[in-house]
C-alpha cells in the first residue's frame, strides 16, 4: 500500500537414396544470443512507499535467469529495479525465447513474494516491459495490501471516525473523506494521511510565475515518502478526454537550469517541495502524477 509469440527451432528434413534405401537427416538451428528482454520499474512495501533494500529474480521453471538488487539509479528514472532477462533463439535452460513464462519474485526483509500475479510472458528480445510490483499480501478487492486495510478499520473503529465506511462498513477506494480533491485510494498510493485535508501529495499547492522570467511557473506540492513523482502537460485530446505529457522539470528557477523528468523522494520527513516548469503556449494545464 500494477500490465508473446513461440520460436521453434526449424529442422530441414532431406530424402537422399542410398542403394535403394531412403535415409533422413535434421539440420540443427544454430544458437544464437541475442538482446536481453529487459523488466524494469517500482517495487513497493505495504504502504505503497518504494523498498530501499529487496532482491528481485526472474525465474524460468525452477532455473533462475536474473537477479538485482531494488535501489536508486543515477540515470532519471522512476524505477527502483531493472532486469536483464538472457535471450536465445532455441530452448535453453539459462535463457528464455519469447513466450516462455517466466516467474517474478521479490525478497524482502518482509519475507519472499512468489505468486501468480507476477507470472510474466517473456516479449521479443531487446523489448522492455515496465512493471510495477508492490511486495504485500493483497486479497482485498479494492487494490489495498492487507495490512494497510486492517490498520485503516482498526483505526476508524478505535476513533469513532462516521462516514469513512459506506453503510455496510466498507472501504470506499473513490470516496474522498478529507475533501482535498484526492480520494481514498489515491491517498493511500501516494502515501498521505486520507483524514487531512493538509495532507495531498497529488495536490498542487502554488502555481505561479517566476518573478524576472515569466516564461517559466514555479509549483510546489507536498510529497509523500520514497516516492516517485513526474509532471505533464495537457496536449490534444481524443474526444473529450485531454492527452497527458510527460513534461521535463528543474529543481531552481535558474536559466537553463538541469531538467530532470522525475522527482523522488526519501525517507525524510514530509515538507513542501518545488519545481519549476517552462509554459508552453497561452494557456496550458499541467498535472502531477505519482509514478
Amino acid at each position: 500500500m500494477g500490465k508473446r509469440m513461440k520460436i521453434f527451432s526449424s529442422l530441414a528434413l532431406c530424402a537422399v537414396a542410398l542403394g535403394g534405401a531412403t535415409s533422413a537427416f535434421a539440420a540443427a538451428q544454430p544458437v544464437l544470443s541475442l538482446p536481453p528482454f529487459v523488466i524494469t520499474g517500482r517495487v513497493t512495501d505495504d504502504r505503497g512507499a518504494g523498498l530501499e533494500s529487496a532482491e528481485v529474480r526472474v525465474r524460468k521453471g525452477e532455473t533462475l535467469l536474473a537477479r538485482g538488487n531494488v535501489g536508486k539509479f543515477e540515470a532519471d528514472t522512476s524505477a527502483n529495479y531493472a532486469l536483464s532477462v538472457p535471450m536465445a533463439n532455441t530452448n535453453l535452460a539459462t535463457a528464455a525465447v519469447a513466450g516462455d513464462t517466466l516467474t517474478l519474485e521479490i525478497d524482502s526483509a518482509a519475507g519472499t513474494f512468489s505468486d501468480t500475479n507476477l507470472v510474466i510472458t517473456a516479449a521479443k528480445p531487446g523489448r522492455t516491459l515496465k512493471l510495477n510490483v508492490q511486495a504485500a499480501q493483497c486479497t482485498n478487492p479494492y487494490g489495498l495490501s492487507d495490512s494497510y486495510l486492517a490498520d485503516i478499520l482498526a483505526y476508524v473503529d478505535a476513533v469513532g471516525i462516521e462516514g469513512f465506511l459506506d453503510a455496510n462498513g466498507n472501504y470506499q477506494p473513490n470516496a474522498d473523506f478529507d475533501g482535498d480533491g484526492v480520494s481514498n485510494y489515491l491517498e493511500y498510493l501516494a502515501g498521505t494521511d486520507p483524514f487531512d485535508a493538509d495532507d495531498a501529495g497529488l495536490k498542487i499547492l502554488s502555481w505561479r510565475a517566476v518573478e524576472g522570467n515569466p516564461d517559466l511557473m514555479e509549483a510546489t506540492f507536498l510529497p509523500g515518502p520514497n516516492r516517485a513523482y513526474s509532471a505533464e502537460r495537457a496536449g490534444p485530446s481524443e474526444g473529450n478526454t485531454p492527452q497527458f505529457e510527460l513534461r521535463p522539470h528543474q529543481l531552481t528557477p535558474a536559466k537553463n537550469g538541469v531538467a530532470k523528468n522525475y522527482l523522488l523522494t526519501g525517507n525524510e520527513d514530509p515538507e513542501v517541495r518545488v519545481i519549476y516548469l517552462y509554459k508552453e503556449g497561452a494557456s496550458s494545464l499541467y498535472r502531477l502524477r505519482l509514478e
